[in-house]
């Protein structure tokens, strides 16, 4: 069991040696995603940072779900805002198992286990904050980002973790409730990697950037480098791909295998 405490994002920011282990939706590779047990095994097992994703019930608590339904990953129909917290908390989370990916996993009808519920925001912060870095994307309406700045300072997460978002509009409304709220801006996919998106992430402050593996080249993480921009690139769950990136100059990568690109990194160090 890893009982490793967290020294910070900036110590992690600054250990250029390291290249920095993601936790996609925890180990969603091997356990239901964006649950707690998820996020445990993902900690348990070395990873530098988990990724969790962020969208709300009806009365506005913020939840981890990735996609806009309850649908793929629950025994619940539906879209999340249609349903109390009290409700969500009624389902089972682990419908789904994952193949090499989640796009190539399958939806199954009997649950993989017993009880799988699904964990709120504060779930996470309560259990896991100064365990591991945080990568907290952000699918939600402003109301609910004005409640996730709210916990984001109130479990004093500075330092801790960052807020992923898509859209200037809502970064510029992050800065407006506090500007101490670390960011990552992640637009479109290609958008990423592109170099003006790459110096706009510098100027707004951002440390951590996430490009996406199909549209990132040798000069993509060259110019990351010039920027002392970390990259957290989308994705690996494979040996070859985890070597491959690293040899392309990725200093962090997002993986649903976080064990396996682990290991991967352990390997790659015998031979340095």
């Amino acid at each position: 069991m890893n009982t490793h405490q967290f020294s910070g994002l900036t110590n992690l920011y600054n250990n250029w040696d390291n290249v920095i282990t993601v936790a996609h939706r925890g180990a969603s590779g091997c356990y239901p995603e964006n649950t707690i047990l998820s996020m445990r095994k993902a900690i348990q097992c070395g990873a530098d940072m988990i990724e969790f994703d962020l969208r709300a019930s009806k009365d506005g608590i913020p939840i981890l779900l990735h996609d806009n339904t309850l649908n793929r990953t629950s025994d619940m129909q539906g879209k999340p805002e249609e349903y109390s917290l009290a409700q969500l908390r009624c389902g089972n989370f682990s419908h789904y198992i994952y193949g090499t990916d989640y796009k190539s996993g399958k939806e199954v009808s009997k649950p993989v286990y017993r009880s799988m519920k699904i964990p709120t925001f504060e779930d996470i912060l309560q259990q896991f904050r100064g365990q591991t870095a945080m990568n907290i994307q952000v699918y939600a309406e402003q109301s609910v980002i004005k409640e996730i700045c709210h916990l984001y300072k109130q479990y004093q997460m500075y330092d801790q973790g960052y807020l992923t978002l898509a859209t200037m509009k809502d970064i510029d409304f992050v800065k407006s409730i506090d500007p101490k709220i670390e960011i990552c801006y992640t637009p479109g996919w290609e958008d990423r990697s592109s170099p003006e998106n790459l110096k706009l992430c510098k100027k707004i402050g951002c440390r951590f950037v996430q490009p996406v593996a199909d549209f990132s080249d040798p000069c993509v993480f060259d110019l990351c480098n010039e920027l002392k921009l970390r990259t957290i690139v989308f994705r690996s769950n494979t040996e070859d791909m985890n070597y491959k990136l690293v040899k392309l100059g990725a200093t962090g990568i997002l993986s649903d295998r976080v064990d396996i690109l682990i290991d991967s990194l352990k390997e790659m160090k015998k031979y340095e």
